[in-house]
């Protein structure tokens, strides 16, 4: 009996080893190798590629025999005649004003919502169409709009006595109309993250400020900002991500034009890549847009470690 159970014994580990072990592998391998070649696959082999190939002077034609090229894609295009500066100085401002009309928007339309009052709901409902509707669909319907003959907007000015402007095809209009078209179409993801901090915020410290005899401005300055900053921060940090890698947005609506007046970064490495078929060229261009992303994401997620410090400091 007792050679009986000692065999027994040595068995359950081998068997508990082969339990967990699959094709003899580990079954633990197993089970992550999925998600591993599903990242090798969409991130890290194709940035490696794309590092390899801006060292290269690659054509998508094969006209021009391959060779490694050093920095050169990086000096053409970091030197100060580069088009990349201009494309840089439209993509800025097109992040910018955009991100800061639509942070205004969210923040004073969450602050409404947050409020009880008849046909709450249904507003909350009607400020998630934008986003329910597909970038395609919203781009095209907003070309229409800013047409200068059928569009809305020409009809409405028109209507006024006015004369409309080509809104898409004036240098002076055509980023603006697509930074109001974008604004349009991202306010709402505002307005539902920020309303979910506001929600989110304990009432007995406003009721307790309001019968301190705090203004509402003092309430909202002192007590509701700084309780709803982290969630400011990453919000923008989302949409200004978000707002310098655009792209289908503007080639709908302009493509780049008139001129370059609207031709953001992606819209120049589009160009540079997909009509005169350098690689080498525009894979360096997007690589310099991702360090200057990831710089800007370091800037935020600074700003809210910085924050967070302060309120750990302050409670203390």
């Amino acid at each position: 009996m007792a050679s009986v159970e000692v065999s027994q014994q040595g068995r359950r580990p081998y068997r508990a080893e082969q339990r967990n072990r699959f094709l003899g592998l580990p079954l633990h391998y197993v089970l992550i190798a999925p998600t591993f070649l599903i990242v090798f696959g969409l991130l890290v082999y194709p940035l490696g590629y794309a590092i390899g190939l801006s060292f290269s002077n690659k054509i998508l034609t094969g006209s021009v025999p391959f060779k490694w090229v050093g920095l050169e894609n990086y000096i053409d295009l970091l030197v100060a005649k580069s088009e990349m500066w201009t494309s840089v100085w439209v993509t800025l401002r097109f992040a910018l004003v955009g991100v800061l009309f639509e942070f205004i928007i969210g923040l004073g339309l969450a602050m409404v919502l947050n409020r009880e009052f008849i046909g709450r709901t249904w507003l909350r409902v009607g400020l998630l169409i934008p986003l329910m509707v597909p970038p395609l669909a919203s781009g095209l319907v907003w070309r229409i709009m800013y047409d200068d003959e059928f569009g809305v907007f020409s009809h409405l000015i028109r209507a006024l006595g006015g004369d409309p402007p080509i809104f898409l095809g004036d240098p002076n209009y055509a980023l603006y109309a697509v930074v109001a078209t974008e604004v349009w179409r991202s306010s709402p993801f505002m307005v539902l993250v920020l309303l979910a901090a506001l929600q989110a915020q304990p009432q007995e410290t406003i009721e307790a400020a309001e019968v301190d005899g705090a203004s509402g401005w003092q309430v909202f300055r002192l007590i509701t900002l700084p309780f709803i900053m982290p969630v400011i921060i990453v919000a923008l940090l989302f949409r200004t991500v978000d707002a310098l890698r655009t792209f289908d947005l503007i080639f709908l609506l302009t493509a780049g034009g008139p001129g370059t007046t609207t031709e953001v970064i992606s819209m120049f490495i589009y160009r540079w890549g997909f009509r005169h078929f350098k690689l080498g060229f525009t894979s360096a261009a997007s690589i310099l847009l991702l360090i200057a992303t990831l710089l800007i994401c370091v800037f935020y997620l600074r700003m809210l470690v910085v924050r967070q410090a302060a309120v750990q400091l302050t409670e203390r």
